[in-house]
């Protein structure tokens, strides 16, 4: 959630955005729900309203960046093709600093 179209940085919060895709995929489709799996990579956010909110889900500390960033990523997708060959993730709300980068070296 760290770039959320028109939303900004939401966090944890932004996790509403990727479920009503699954949704959307599921009738329109036709994919079954149970093959689809909604996953946020918490690595903090910059907005501090998040980070002082009590209610706040994630992690409440400032968005990790560079080498500690890119580590945490590649143990996530790996972890993800090695338990599951094959799967087809969808990048989604990844801040302009990374997303174009992370998809070249993944895809």
């Amino acid at each position: 959630g760290e770039r959320i179209l028109g939303l900004g940085d939401l966090g944890t919060f932004g996790m509403g955005i990727p479920v009503g895709k699954l949704n959307l995929y599921t009738a329109c489709a036709g994919i079954h729900p149970s093959k689809c799996l909604p996953v946020t990579i918490d690595v903090g956010t910059n907005t501090k309203t998040l980070i002082d909110d009590p209610l706040y889900t994630g992690l409440k500390k400032p968005r990790v960046r560079d080498a500690e960033y890119d580590a945490f990523v590649d143990q996530v997708l790996m972890g993800l093709h090695n338990k599951y060959p094959g799967v087809l993730i969808q990048f989604e709300d990844f801040g302009n600093l990374n997303a174009f980068r992370l998809l070249e070296k993944y895809r």
